[in-house]
C-alpha cells in the first residue's frame, strides 16, 4: 500500500492525498503541492498512513516542497489583497445591478487566478461580469455559485447557542433538513427560533431527530389511554430527552412520569390489536 499524507488547501475544502516523497510532514506543516489550479499551499491534517489503492488518486503526485518563508510570504501578501478584490467585484456587480452577493474571493499561489464564490437567488449569465473583472484584475476570473449554507460557512461566525457555526467548525456535508423535524422535536414553528445565520432550518435539527422518532414510535401518542397497576390513565405528554412518558391518572388526576420502556409494549400491543380486528359489516 503507498505511503500518503492529507493535505488541505482551504479550511473547509476536501482532503488531498499526496505522496511525501521519503520527507517526514507533521500535523500542521505548510506544503506546496500541484493542484488542478496551479500550485497551492496546503496544510498537512493527516499524518503519514498506509492507504489502500483504490483510495488512492491516479496517478499520486508527490508534493513538490516543504512550504518556506518565502512561500509563505508570498501567501500573505496574496491575502492581503483580497479586501481590494471584493471591493472591486462588488462595485461591477453593483453597477450592472445585478442581485448577486460576492461571498469569497481566492487567489491563487501564482496569482494568474481568481475564484470567486457568490451567492444569487437565480441563475443569471455571468460571463459578461467574469470577462469585466479579469480585464479589471488583469488575471483569469472564475464565478462559482454557491447556496446560502455554503456562504454561512465561508463567513463563520456565531450561533445563538453560542459556539462557532458547526458548518464552519467541523460539519463536512449538508444534509437535507426539513420542518418536520421541528414538528417531531415538538418546537415551536417560529423562523425566527428555527432558522440559521443563512436564513435556513438549522442544521442541527437532523441531529436528534432519529431518537425523537424512534421514541415516538415505540410509545403511545398523547391522548392514548394505557394501563398502570391496573388502573386507566391518558398519556398527556412524550418527554424524549428524559425519556419519560406524563400519564394523568383517570380516577385521581395524579399525573406520573413513567419511563418510556414501561410503556413502549404498549403501542406494540395496541398495534397488534388493531391489525387484529375485524371490519364490522351492517
Amino acid at each position: 500500500m503507498p505511503l500518503v499524507i492529507g493535505v488541505k488547501f482551504r479550511r473547509h475544502g476536501p482532503l488531498n492525498y499526496y505522496d511525501p516523497g521519503g520527507e517526514s510532514f507533521a500535523p500542521g506543516a505548510l506544503v506546496v503541492a500541484q493542484t488542478a489550479r496551479g500550485p497551492e499551499i496546503g496544510e498537512v491534517v493527516m499524518a503519514e498512513v498506509d492507504l489502500a489503492p483504490e483510495l488512492c488518486p491516479s496517478p499520486l503526485q508527490p508534493v513538490l516542497r516543504r512550504a518556506t518563508a518565502e512561500d509563505r510570504a508570498a501567501r500573505a501578501e496574496l491575502d492581503a489583497r483580497v479586501p481590494e478584490v471584493m471591493r472591486i467585484a462588488r462595485e461591477r456587480v453593483a453597477e450592472r445591478g445585478l442581485a448577486v452577493k460576492m461571498a469569497r474571493a481566492d487567489l491563487s499561489f501564482d496569482g494568474t487566478r481568481i475564484l470567486f464564490d457568490f451567492t444569487s437567488e437565480g441563475k443569471l449569465d455571468f460571463r459578461d461580469l467574469a470577462k469585466e473583472l479579469a480585464a479589471a484584475l488583469r488575471c483569469r476570473v472564475e464565478l462559482r455559485q454557491v447556496g446560502a449554507r455554503d456562504e454561512a460557512r465561508l463567513q463563520d461566525g456565531y450561533g445563538p447557542c453560542g459556539r462557532r457555526l458547526c458548518c464552519s467548525s467541523w460539519l463536512k456535508e449538508f444534509v437535507p433538513v426539513t420542518i418536520k423535524m421541528a414538528k417531531e422535536q415538538g418546537l415551536p414553528l417560529n423562523p425566527t427560533r428555527l432558522n440559521g445565520m443563512c436564513g435556513k432550518l438549522k442544521c442541527c435539527l437532523q441531529y436528534e431527530n432519529e431518537q425523537y422518532v424512534d421514541l415516538r414510535l415505540r410509545v403511545p401518542p398523547p391522548g392514548s389511554v394505557v394501563e398502570i397497576d391496573g388502573q386507566a390513565g391518558r398519556v398527556t405528554e412524550v418527554n424524549v430527552v428524559r425519556e419519560q412518558v406524563l400519564v394523568t391518572m383517570t380516577e385521581t388526576g395524579t399525573v406520573l412520569a413513567v419511563p418510556a420502556e414501561t410503556l413502549a409494549g404498549e403501542r406494540r400491543r395496541d398495534s397488534e390489536g388493531s391489525s387484529r380486528r375485524r371490519p364490522v359489516r351492517g
